[in-house]
């Protein structure tokens, strides 16, 4: 093997690791920002039942 196909190799296994950490960022993201905001719209419903 040349140092061309090491280079190749090396970023073959950079974009493969990038496209499979992506969408778990996405999904996992999503999964943590969900509560936090439906969290947020819980309590301003509260604060509007209990100012009334």
């Amino acid at each position: 093997m040349t140092l061309s196909d090491v280079n190749i190799l090396i970023k073959k296994i950079l974009v493969g690791i990038i496209v499979t950490i992506v969408p778990f960022a996405i999904i996992f993201g999503g999964l943590w920002f969900t509560p936090k905001l439906l969290s947020k719209t819980d309590k301003t419903k509260q604060h509007i039942q209990i100012k009334q």
